[in-house]
């Protein structure tokens, strides 16, 4: 799929997924204010925002279950 076909959201999603995901060194509760932050975009790059902050909470949901299945 070309990149024109993308919407901004999955446009922003992939950004990060390609970028950013040596983030997941950090814990869960710094990608989930990390993505919130980014969840409250508003104005014309909201739709961008949003694609890049599902990804920091999808990274920071699997980070916490990696924290959780190694304490166990």
């Amino acid at each position: 799929m070309s990149r024109q076909e993308l919407s901004d959201f999955e446009i922003g999603y992939e950004y990060v997924r390609k970028r950013y995901s040596f983030l997941s060194n950090h814990s869960s509760q710094d990608l989930w204010k990390l993505g919130t932050a980014y969840l409250q975009t508003r104005g014309a790059n909201a739709e961008l925002s949003r694609g890049m902050g599902f990804y920091f909470l999808e990274l920071g949901i699997k980070t916490r279950l990696t924290e959780i299945t190694s304490d166990h």
